[in-house]
């Protein structure tokens, strides 16, 4: 008998370890911005676009307040179709880095220099403001 419930309980952790969820690893090529810079960038003003690249449900679930909704797989058309400058500093947000990381990368790649990431880890570790809901359509 005991041995049953040793054997429940192996299988038990090794569905849980199947079942925990797993995040895109960060790209460390990729250049970062700290929580505290993003904010300080915002707050004056500077010409900056946050994008946050999760899906819809993500984003809703909360967000940096002035982040637009832009999913990491739709990011270089709807960029182009919005006419966003090569000169824009652009932020790529994801919760833990994995996918803005890679999709600043991206970013770099298609002539946008100051592409960078920051994780919403990190922002709510500061204690900044996080938004919810639906995003707004993109101008």
């Amino acid at each position: 008998m005991k041995q049953i419930a040793m054997g429940w309980g192996l299988m038990l952790m090794c569905l849980c370890a199947l079942a925990a969820p797993q995040h895109a690893t960060v790209d460390t090529s990729a250049r970062q911005s700290s929580a505290p810079d993003v904010q300080r960038a915002l707050n004056g003003k500077r010409r900056m676009l946050v994008i946050d690249v999760r899906s819809p449900q993500e984003f809703a679930s909360g967000h940096i307040p002035e982040a637009v909704n832009i999913p990491v797989d739709e990011l270089a058309g709807k960029l182009a179709a919005m006419k966003v400058g090569k000169d824009t500093t652009l932020v790529t947000v994801c919760e833990h880095g994995g996918r803005s990381s890679r999709a600043a990368l991206e970013l770099q790649k298609l002539g946008y220099k100051t592409a960078s990431y920051c994780t919403l880890d990190a922002w709510k570790k500061c204690g900044y403001k996080i938004a919810t809901g639906k995003a707004k359509p993109h101008e």
